[in-house]
């Protein structure tokens, strides 16, 4: 992995500033790139709370202090996260109590959520009475895919700094060695994060992003049979919950793709062509909203397959 400071000098530059204006928020939220460089840089910030030899506001991350930190190893730096699909309230209040002790190793406790797009609406309202009504010195670092994923109430509580997507290059590596074109590798990381991809070998990624354009185009032309292909043509392709979150992901960036289409801009991801032609604007929202919704009914641990059976008899129509 790259050094944070050269992989986002624009935010390592705007967090010096805030430093050294002794101008810190409470409350951050970091988005964008890949759940990888959002964790670096949070620790990154952590380690400027700590850091022994600091120089205009930045750590030397070699010192005992930021080392301990990016091992994982100092108390004071709590980091939540979870192979689950969903943080529950129960999370949230445990980490809080952890989070809420007394400083041991400087004045300061630093809660970072990785994956907090995650929270479920429970666990996001009871965070959000935290970042309120801050206790102690605590500091709390919200990483997550988009803040479009979090409450507005809690966008509207936090500082937000939005990371450059250039992808990295041992994340590129990586995906290459299971079957990612360059190309392909390099667009992908722009829309999912590169553990849900590693997940999946290149073959089996362009044949879920073939298997989702024929199934919309089905959907497109009602066609009632399209509901099948959920189980004939998706499902095989769909192993586990990395692969379910990819198909998400897929998903949202292709109605974006559409209305970037619709709306003559030239910022296409996954597809070229207006695949739900027969459909007017406001339906095409509504069927990003539909996903939405199944999403959160996911994450509450819906089964998959009938979420996109349900998605498939609703795009139908």
């Amino acid at each position: 992995m790259e050094d944070i400071t050269q992989e986002q000098p624009k935010v390592i530059s705007e967090f010096q500033k805030i430093i050294q204006a002794n101008m810190l928020s409470h409350a951050y939220l970091i988005d964008d790139a890949s759940s990888q460089v959002r964790n670096q840089m949070a620790i990154w910030i952590a380690q400027t709370q700590f850091c022994e030899h600091l120089v205009d506001g930045l750590p030397d991350q070699t010192c005992q202090k930021c080392q301990n930190i990016a091992l994982g190893d100092n108390p004071d730096v709590l980091q939540v996260t979870t192979d689950k699909q969903s943080i529950g309230v129960d999370d949230i209040k445990f980490f809080k109590k952890e989070a809420n002790m007394t400083a041991t190793q400087g004045n300061r406790r630093i809660l970072i959520i990785n994956e907090a797009e995650k929270m479920t609406s429970a666990a996001s309202n009871n965070l959000l009475k935290t970042i309120e009504e801050p206790e102690g010195n605590l500091m709390i670092i919200l990483l997550c895919n988009s803040a479009k994923q979090m409450l507005p109430t809690i966008q509207s509580r936090v500082q937000i700094f939005h990371l450059s997507n250039k992808s990295n290059s041992d994340e590129i590596a990586d995906l290459q060695k299971v079957g990612y074109k360059e190309a392909t590798a390099k667009l992908a990381l722009t829309m999912s994060d590169v553990k849900y991809l590693l997940s999946m070998n290149g073959d089996n990624y362009q044949a879920l992003h073939g298997a989702i354009i024929t199934w919309l185009k089905r959907c497109n032309n009602r066609q009632p049979d399209s509901f099948i292909d959920v189980q004939t043509d998706i499902m095989p392709l769909i192993e586990n919950k990395s692969h379910q979150q990819l198909f998400f992901d897929m998903m949202n960036q292709i109605f974006s793709d559409i209305l970037s289409i619709r709306y003559n801009l030239d910022n296409t991801k996954l597809v070229n062509e207006d695949i739900l032609s027969n459909r007017n604007i406001p339906t095409v929202v509504e069927f990003s909203e539909e996903l939405f919704h199944a999403e959160e009914m996911w994450k509450s641990n819906v089964a998959f397959q009938a979420i996109l059976e349900d998605l498939s008899l609703k795009y139908v129509n």
